[in-house]
């Protein structure tokens, strides 16, 4: 089921996120600690209301990635230090055409990016995605709750969210991002076992020595 509104154009609150990229229909824990952020957050609570998300680009704090993802916001904690500690159920991609306001924290126009699904290959994209995972994961100390998450992964757009936050540990960020940025769900599946393939030659290599 999409969360797509009927208008796919949007003024959404813009939260950016440091070092993270976020892949619908993901639940992600995040925690903020910038007065900016913590305000919006605040805010988005108390209305019940979406929010947009981006990853803030490297070296340039000031600069956000145009594709992030809309989001709900869930769990919020609140630490004796002032950080908020939630959970971000990302719902769908979004592009972000325009900030409309700075203050108290950004808002931006933002237009849905539903993910395609409908490639005739996709089935057999998933099992290779998977059938690499479950070497990667078999190469590592076990995690039972990540093998649980793995097999029970039936619908593509989940699989692929999985995959992409959870296995490829030494992809850099540009290079999630360009995950994000694929809208074919097929396609990101291929991606992403190439990325699980290179993570598992690197992983064989230092056993081997």
């Amino acid at each position: 089921m999409s969360n797509t509104p009927h208008n796919p154009v949007a003024e959404l609150p813009l939260l950016p996120l440091r070092g993270i990229v976020v892949f619908p229909p993901s639940v992600v824990p995040v925690a903020a600690s910038r007065p900016a952020a913590i305000r919006l957050l605040d805010d988005a609570v108390t209305a019940g209301s979406i929010i947009a998300v981006s990853a803030q680009r490297e070296n340039n704090d000031d600069q956000c990635y145009a594709i992030g993802a809309s989001a709900l916001v869930h769990r919020l904690v609140r630490l004796h230090d002032g950080t908020l500690r939630i959970a971000l159920q990302a719902l769908e991609r979004v592009v972000i055409e325009q900030v409309t306001q700075r203050e108290p924290y950004l808002r931006a126009l933002v237009r849905y990016l539903p993910d395609q699904t409908n490639a005739p290959d996709i089935t057999v994209r998933m099992q290779e995605a998977r059938e690499r995972a479950r070497e990667l994961l078999a190469a590592l100390p076990p995690n039972e709750e990540l093998r649980l998450q793995l097999e029970s992964a039936d619908d593509p757009r989940h699989l692929a969210a999985l995959l992409a936050s959870m296995f490829p540990v030494r992809a850099s960020l540009a290079e999630r991002q360009a995950l994000l940025e694929i809208g074919d769900v097929s396609e990101r599946l291929v991606r992403i076992c190439a990325l699980l393939t290179h993570e598992l030659d690197i992983l064989r290599g230092h056993l081997r020595m």
